[in-house]
């Protein structure tokens, strides 16, 4: 049977809970990642930071409501200054992990089932989901890993993908 362990990411890209909101998106985009564990001074999981959290910007900035009347575009919020939103843009730029950040970590052990992790997939909605070992994390786990595993990731990378798209 396959374990976490056999297909887990072991050197987890992390971040602390005052690193910027746009350095932590940064991280995550250059490294193709859809979260990161959010870690203290003394290495602990705190947290963890995901696209989801990222992406609910309308929780933080208030965009003025607008409609348009005789090909015009009427503010009814009448902000102070035609560039309040890209205020607002900076400002939540300026905003640590910690505010945003998920403080309710759920993870799986190393020695879990596959099938343990594709259960917290879909009924508690978490990706990616971090590996610990007691209190310490040893790798994280996403629902690509679970495509790779299905897509035959070693076969692919061994070239073997030609025989495989030929099948038919």
């Amino acid at each position: 049977m396959i374990k976490v362990k056999d297909i887990m990411t072991k050197n987890v890209i992390t971040c602390g809970a005052a690193t910027s909101v746009q350095e932590a998106a940064r991280l995550m985009y250059l490294n193709g990642l859809t979260g990161m564990p959010v870690l203290n001074a003394k290495d602990e999981v705190v947290g963890i930071i995901t696209e989801y959290d990222l992406t609910r910007i309308e929780d933080h900035l208030h965009l003025p409501v607008t409609f348009g009347f005789l090909g015009s575009i009427v503010s009814l919020d009448n902000p102070l200054s035609g560039d309040e939103v890209e205020k607002q843009l900076r400002k939540l730029a300026a905003t640590k992990v910690e505010d945003l950040m998920t403080r309710d970590v759920k993870s799986i052990a190393p020695d879990a089932s596959i099938e343990d992790v594709a259960e917290l997939f879909l009924h508690q909605k978490v990706n990616p989901v971090p590996v610990m070992e007691g209190n310490q994390l040893v790798g994280i786990i996403s629902r690509a890993d679970i495509i790779k595993l299905i897509a035959g990731e070693k076969e692919l990378l061994k070239g073997q993908w030609r025989d495989l798209a030929t099948r038919g």
